[in-house]
């Protein structure tokens, strides 16, 4: 296996205001560098492809490089995260085999997660990291709850998500054939027919929304030794 990182940075941030959320300061580094940097120290992983938005390539190449991070390749990302990961794909080394797609707003994501993910593609050709829902959940109406759904049948999927390359490439050409918009990569494989095993995910391994979520991600990764 020669697996290679594709960390997508490259998101509007709507719901963050509008700025570069990916370069927010987060326990004292851009919150990109964290994802880079523990991607390029694991021995499991041959290269770091950063995904970017179109013209923000220096900035982020000044910000992963002076907090010691190392990519392969940094590249402009699309309109869209399908679109962007699709051009990521292309970037990938000649020799990548599989590939793990991580969302740089997840940046307390552990080494062990990690390594969990990269081991069952092993066994599996598409595999997702996903937490169980311990909140009460309902189907709602307008205002009112009409049902409440039964949570032990429900998980968080979170990233890193891990894939052969080939499998990934051909899940995101039907997407593109046929205009469909999956909500993941994940989703794209499902979408394809094809299964999609899954691992323990972290809690802990938060995705950074919202701006009060930055709070929350300093809390976890400063807490680590």
């Amino acid at each position: 296996m020669h697996a290679a990182a594709l960390i997508m940075a490259g998101g509007s941030a709507e719901r963050f205001g509008g700025a570069r959320k990916a370069l927010t300061p987060v326990a004292g580094k851009p919150m990109v560098s964290w994802s880079v940097a523990l991607f390029g120290a694991l021995p499991e992983i041959k290269a770091v492809v950063l995904v970017v938005p179109a013209g923000a390539e220096s900035e982020f190449r000044t910000a992963v490089s002076t907090h010691g991070a190392k990519v392969a390749a940094i590249v402009a990302g699309g309109a869209t995260r399908q679109e962007s990961v699709r051009i990521g794909l292309a970037a990938l080394p000649a020799q990548t085999t599989h590939v793990l797609v991580h969302d740089a707003a997840r940046p307390c994501a552990s080494a062990e997660l990690v390594k969990r993910v990269h081991a069952a593609l092993y066994e599996s050709s598409a595999v997702v990291p996903v937490v169980q829902a311990t909140d009460t959940l309902v189907r709602k109406s307008g205002e009112q709850i009409k049902e409440i759904v039964e949570r032990s049948k429900i998980a968080g999927v979170q990233t890193p998500q891990g894939f052969t390359v080939a499998l990934l490439q051909r899940a995101h050409a039907q997407a593109r054939d046929t205009g469909a918009a999956g909500t993941d990569d994940g989703s794209l494989v499902l979408a394809l027919g094809e299964p999609l095993a899954t691992v323990a995910g972290e809690h802990t391994n938060i995705k950074v929304t919202y701006p009060d979520d930055v709070a929350i991600a300093q809390a976890i990764l400063s807490a680590r030794p």
